[in-house]
């Protein structure tokens, strides 16, 4: 770890340059607790940014508890609300488009409309593709979704932020060591994305620490920088909201210029660090031991509540993280 550190759309385009985007986010949703929509709307918001969202799935609560009810949204549902949207004209003044999980093939391809028509009104909008996809060699998407993440969704996407898993997926390299993370980014830029952030690597040699490898490309010069941060937090839906509104924050005083996904990186990293702390705090506090044995079925839903993320009563680290990570340039 390194510890150092219409109204028109013409007024939104203004407020964006200014450092806040109007987001348009897609992805599932949970009455209770901090996955999808949930983590993501709320440190969006606080860091500036007007978010509006479209949920893929309504949950109970996430699937990690024993039981959970709830529906999975078709595609026709998801289209139906971006309709709404484009009939009241409130489609024109998104900056960005933030997707994460989607379940099924169909709602792959709803995102991809949404994503064509979207960039067709605002040929500047910075798409954000979360891969939802699975974890540590487990699938819980259809596998038809990789090739079209892949092949379809990812040559729109400005940014993408996949784990380790999804990035081999996605590219078909296995990743144990540095070189293969970054060969990994560069496949992702070879299929049109600039800023690529593979979160939550684990390498040969290091056990114990998650390395973020990231490559952030200029398409006008062909220019690249790779970066690493090493951590012990566990990121997702939370983390990949946070790097958006901190890269949507800074892009513009960068000017083109790399380093805009780098300063992102540390500062979202400093925040789901800081958060991470809090939450196991406040496992600590309430008699909740943290086991990797734990086996879905099996846990008292008092102890997987105890691993929601502390969000709300941590939101100071959100806007002024107490904690400070420096990206190393590979």
């Amino acid at each position: 770890m390194h510890n150092s550190t219409n109204s028109s759309s013409n007024s939104n385009t203004a407020n964006a340059s200014a450092g806040s985007a109007r987001v348009l986010s897609i992805q599932s949703h949970v009455v209770s607790g901090y996955v999808g929509n949930r983590a993501a709307t709320f440190p969006l918001q606080l860091l500036g940014h007007e978010v509006d969202v479209i949920n893929t799935v309504q949950f109970s609560n996430h699937t990690g508890y024993n039981q959970f009810r709830g529906q999975r949204f078709p595609a026709d549902h998801i289209l139906d609300l971006f309709a709404g949207l484009q009939a009241n004209q409130l489609d024109t003044g998104y900056t960005h488009l933030l997707a994460g999980y989607m379940g099924n093939s169909e709602n792959v391809r709803a995102v991809e409309t949404i994503a064509r028509q979207l960039l067709q009104t605002n040929p500047g909008l910075q798409f954000v593709l979360d891969p939802v996809m699975g974890d540590e060699g487990a699938l819980y998407v259809p596998r038809e979704l990789v090739a079209l993440y892949r092949d379809v969704l990812c040559p729109l996407a400005s940014m993408v932020t996949p784990n380790q898993f999804e990035a081999e997926l996605l590219t078909g390299i296995t990743i144990e060591t540095l070189d293969d993370a970054r060969s990994a980014c560069n496949r992702l830029h070879e299929l049109g994305v600039p800023n690529v952030v593979i979160t939550s690597s684990e390498l040969k040699n290091s056990k114990g620490t998650l390395h973020l490898v990231g490559s952030e490309l200029n398409a006008t010069s062909g220019e690249s920088t790779s970066l690493r941060l090493r951590s012990r937090a566990l990121t997702g839906d939370f983390f990949a909201a946070l790097t958006m509104a901190r890269h949507a924050s800074l892009v513009a005083s960068y000017g083109g210029r790399l380093g805009a996904l780098a300063r992102a990186c540390e500062l979202a990293t400093a925040t789901q660090a800081g958060i991470m702390e809090a939450t196991q705090r406040h496992q600590q506090a309430t008699g909740i031991a943290v086991s990797d044995s734990l086996v879905r079925g099996t846990r008292p839903s008092g102890m997987v509540r105890g691993f929601e993320l502390r969000i709300i009563p941590s939101q100071s680290l959100i806007t002024s993280p107490t904690k400070s990570f420096t990206a190393e340039i590979i």
